[in-house]
């Protein structure tokens, strides 16, 4: 990972939620230790070696597709790929992976592409990173170094973001997991078929394969990457026991991803209990919040976008908030706008609790407590738009771009839990 602009931060954040965390659904899934030791069939014998040759950036051009190529096949489109596929299609196209190229990366990147090219190739290394999605093309190096416009770089394509062809093709050879006839997978590697056949690896489905995304190798303040979801999940029980990221977010090998955006799955990552305090019965209100990340393999949240506001009030008869009872504690890591430094982390790891404790005079007309657990996946990219529109230098479709974002990230928050308990007189 070059990613050095740290405002393009990615939204495809993750939660796990594995009700029966070693399992898969086509049988147990093999410790870490094991894979390791493990025979590996096909052309890479280490996770290493293939993540490595597989997603090298910048990706190098896929040329002329063969001759043998015909129709869809000579097109690196996700639609084309799904007139074959079209189950996995419809799937990719609900998701940020389909959107990594929203109106909030692109805002940025529409004055980048000219103004220092080398950021925005950079960005695109998780965003768009086929160099056909590039707008210019590097020649040279160091001090020598030109850009020009790329040559091959197809618009249509670029907007399309984390396209099929992003993890599935190289040099128009097409890659993919082993097939599921067993709990193992069967290497059925060919060369012949469409696509001229396909190359095999159980590689496809490690948490490897998702690490250059969502996690950075440079340091972050405080001792952690600022995007540090694998090394979360590897310090985890579900690392521990071998129990990868596609068993959550590709289950049975859907093409969904869901994280925090998606609410049901949001709910799954948290367990939340609340327990009121006798006082309630007189002229004080006390209560314990407890949230549990008992269903994510890695933090709650995993990264510094997602605010998450657990909100505990007290209401009249009526529904309406007691003036003065209003509690918010807010899980998130929070860093300082240069991102040199950790303000705090109030997460949760995975498997841990947090208890909030709610201490209030009755007041008045105090007829229940209510507790919600509101979730804003987009925090911090609707403040740091806000900050960005105020740059005067920006050009008018930059503007635009980012004023959709803006209000995109805005209404993205929802509740996952909002309970009222009624007080004893």
């Amino acid at each position: 990972m070059r990613l050095k602009f740290m405002a393009l931060v990615l939204s495809m954040l993750l939660f796990a939620f594995p009700t029966v965390f070693h399992k898969l659904s086509n049988g147990v899934f093999p410790s870490t230790e094991a894979v390791e030791k493990k025979e590996i069939p096909g052309k890479w014998k280490r996770w290493r070696d293939f993540v490595n040759a597989h997603f090298r950036y910048p990706l190098p051009p896929m040329g002329e597709a063969p001759k043998s190529y015909k129709g869809a096949e000579r097109s690196l489109l996700p639609d084309s790929c799904g007139s074959c596929h079209p189950e996995q299609y419809k799937q990719w196209k609900t998701t940020l992976h389909a959107k990594a190229m929203s109106p909030g990366i692109y805002g940025q990147l529409v004055d980048m592409w000219k103004s220092n090219p080398e950021e925005a190739q950079n960005c695109n290394e998780c965003h768009a990173p086929l160099a056909e999605q590039q707008k210019r093309a590097k020649l040279g190096a160091g001090q020598i170094t030109n850009w020009r416009k790329n040559p091959v770089h197809d618009p249509k394509l670029e907007m399309h973001g984390l396209a099929c062809a992003a993890c599935h093709v190289r040099d128009w050879r097409v890659y993919g997991p082993q097939k599921t006839e067993t709990p193992e997978g069967v290497n059925d590697t060919t060369k012949s078929g469409a696509h001229a056949g396909v190359e095999r690896t159980p590689f496809f489905s490690r948490a490897e394969f998702c690490m250059g995304c969502h996690q950075h190798t440079f340091p972050g303040p405080n001792g952690k990457s600022i995007q540090n979801t694998y090394n979360e999940w590897k310090n985890s029980l579900w690392g521990q026991e071998g129990v990868s990221c596609q068993s959550c977010h590709m289950p049975g090998r859907a093409h969904l991803w869901r994280g925090i955006h998606d609410k049901d799955m949001t709910q799954s990552a948290v367990q939340i209990d609340v327990t009121l305090g006798a006082e309630a019965r007189g002229e004080i209100v006390t209560a314990e919040i407890k949230l549990t990340n008992s269903g994510a393999g890695h933090y709650f949240p995993t990264y510094i976008t997602p605010s998450v506001e657990v909100i505990t009030e007290l209401e009249d008869k009526d529904g309406r908030t007691l003036p003065g009872s209003r509690q918010i504690n807010v899980i998130e890591r929070k860093l300082s706008s240069d991102f040199s430094r950790e303000i705090h982390d109030t997460r949760i790891p995975p498997q841990e609790s947090v208890t909030f404790r709610y201490r209030r005079g009755r007041g008045e007309g105090a007829a229940r407590l209510r507790v919600r657990v509101h979730v804003r996946p987009d925090a911090f990219y609707h403040g740091f738009y806000i900050q960005f529109l105020k740059n005067q230098n920006i050009s008018d479709l930059s503007r635009k771009l980012i004023k959709q974002a803006r209000d995109n990230a805005a209404s993205s928050s929802f509740d996952i839990y909002d309970e009222k308990f009624e007080l004893k007189n």
